[in-house]
């Protein structure tokens, strides 16, 4: 097994000049982005900051900027780490889904054929927006839907047969299947456990959130949750998982799930804002010169 670092043991919202870390998620029904707290998933702010309405997936940190994915805008929308609007990725994607940043790489799940998109592939683009190419995904990953790094390469979900996750190596050749059976259905987003293993989201029946072998793929656990999308561990263990009624901490002790935010759940990702740029969500950027528009 592997050795992994685990982002998710965070430090919280800390004053002064220290820098700030956080738990994103795009909410789909309010288009805001929602942070919450990485170590027991509470609501630090309900939205941070207004999104479009291209039905935003996932909102992942690229460098000083957070890009966020719009399955119906059909581009990568890019914010500054204040919600200052710096445009788009657009043109060759339709229908993206989830992404990945891997070795200065964004890698983005693409489904429709529409605006010169490729299909079912996975679209590459370095992080100043720069399309870098594709690869096809079908008939090995049909339907992508995340990205998650892996083994020096990268793990692709899929909502539909073949695979439910399948491997590819950074150039997108086919390492082969990581997971699939009849067991798992319409997986989503995956993520690390702190014990190194891998979560993966399932929407469909049997819907739940899964902890899959790091190296064999196998299913490790479960528990079971209604219309699973998006997926991510806890600081305290507990597991933050999203669906369509919005974002919910399963407690590993108990075994129940609470809502902790109402909206349209998607996909949960690591946000660290250096400083003194946290400072901006404690209210006191202006006492230092910063400036956040509002939305």
């Amino acid at each position: 097994m592997r050795t992994f670092v685990f982002a998710a043991a965070a430090m919280g919202l800390c004053t002064g000049f220290a820098q700030a870390q956080y738990l994103m998620m795009p909410d789909s029904t309010n288009n805001a982005l929602v942070l919450f707290d990485p170590t027991d998933g509470s609501v630090v702010n309900a939205s941070y900051f207004g999104l479009a309405a291209g039905t935003p997936i996932h909102a992942m940190q690229v460098g000083n900027e957070i890009w966020v994915s719009e399955q119906i805008g059909d581009r990568l929308s890019r914010w500054d780490l204040f919600g200052n609007s710096l445009g788009a990725v657009s043109g060759g994607l339709d229908n993206v889904r989830g992404m990945g940043l891997i070795d200065g790489t964004v890698y983005a799940t693409n489904s429709g054929t529409g605006n010169g998109a490729p299909g079912n592939a996975v679209v590459m683009f370095d992080t100043a927006g720069n399309n870098l190419g594709f690869f096809s995904t079908t008939g090995l990953a049909p339907s992508p839907f995340g990205v998650l790094a892996y083994g020096g390469g990268m793990l692709v979900s899929s909502s539909s047969a073949n695979d439910d996750i399948h491997e590819f190596d950074l150039s997108g050749n086919s390492l082969g299947t990581f997971h699939n059976s009849t067991s798992l259905n319409f997986v989503e987003q995956m993520n690390y456990a702190a014990d190194g293993n891998i979560l993966a989201g399932a929407f469909s029946s049997p819907s739940g959130v899964y902890w899959l072998n790091y190296n064999t793929g196998e299913i490790v656990s479960s528990f079971a949750a209604s219309g699973v999308r998006g997926v991510y561990q806890l600081g305290n263990g507990n597991i933050m998982w999203t669906n369509s009624s919005g974002a919910w901490v399963y407690d590993i002790n108990t075994q129940q799930s609470t809502l902790v935010h109402g909206g349209g759940g998607r996909y949960i990702d690591f946000l660290l804002i250096p400083s003194p740029g946290s400072l901006a969500l404690l209210g006191l950027a202006g006492v230092f010169g910063l400036s956040r528009r509002r939305r």
